[in-house]
């Protein structure tokens, strides 16, 4: 496993020189607001359909190794998350503009989303495709944390920004996002020395690369609803 996580640590490098994050670097108090009832909306799918792949993908129902008891402990927290994306979308306003079950269906399945849809569902594909292999669950968890911290990251920013403008902390997109993600991360020692057949290392490695590739698409998207249209 330790040459899975060093080729995610590899990926995640080349990622970070996204123009996503530069440009988000540049974000100050004007127009936050705006930005952020942009993003909000369009996570709504992700972090339940998140909640949805950790519970009934990533979770053994019967752990009875540390392997499976890690990634059950970290897939059961990151199955909360929602909680938090709902109190924001609540400090937001958000939540007031949604009339009827048409208003939400029509916001969360909106054709901006898409794209952030069709990640996530590969998402999904990925989880599967993982089936009881706590070694290829935790190839496809802990890519996803890399590019989750590298994300929140610049969004717990734009969120400190909001605070200081309004007085209103935000959790999902603020600290308490980031706060769980490093205090509940699974201890990786526990998996590095294990040596991987060459089948699972090949689906390990199919594993990282396919989700840097679709979350690349992801930032794609962002960058453009954010900054492009404006």
């Amino acid at each position: 496993m330790r040459r899975i996580f060093a080729r995610i640590e590899r990926q995640k490098k080349l990622l970070e020189k996204h123009p996503f994050f530069a440009r988000a670097r540049e974000i100050d108090g004007e127009g936050i607001e705006k930005k952020l009832k942009i993003w909000a909306p369009l996570f709504v799918h992700l972090t339940m359909t998140f909640r949805d792949i950790n519970l009934m993908y990533y979770v053994c129902p019967t752990p009875g190794t540390d392997f499976e008891r890690a990634i059950n402990a970290h897939a059961h927290i990151d199955g909360t998350h929602w909680k938090m994306l709902a109190a924001d979308l609540d400090t937001l306003g958000l939540d007031r503009e949604v009339a009827s079950y048409g208003d939400a269906m029509a916001a969360i399945w909106s054709d901006c989303g898409a794209p952030i849809r069709n990640y996530m569902y590969w998402v999904m594909h990925r989880a599967q495709r993982c089936g009881a292999s706590p070694f290829l669950k935790m190839a496809a968890m802990e890519s996803g944390e890399a590019t989750v911290k590298m994300f929140f990251a610049t969004t717990k920013r734009v969120a400190s920004l909001y605070e200081k403008k309004t007085g209103a902390k935000l959790a999902y997109f603020g600290d308490n996002h980031m706060d769980s993600e490093t205090d509940n991360a699974v201890d990786l020692k526990l998996f590095e020395e294990i040596e991987l057949d060459q089948p699972t290392l090949r689906e390990a490695v199919w594993i990282v690369d396919d989700h840097f590739e679709k979350f690349e698409a992801f930032l794609n998207h962002k960058l453009e609803i954010t900054f492009d249209k404006e």
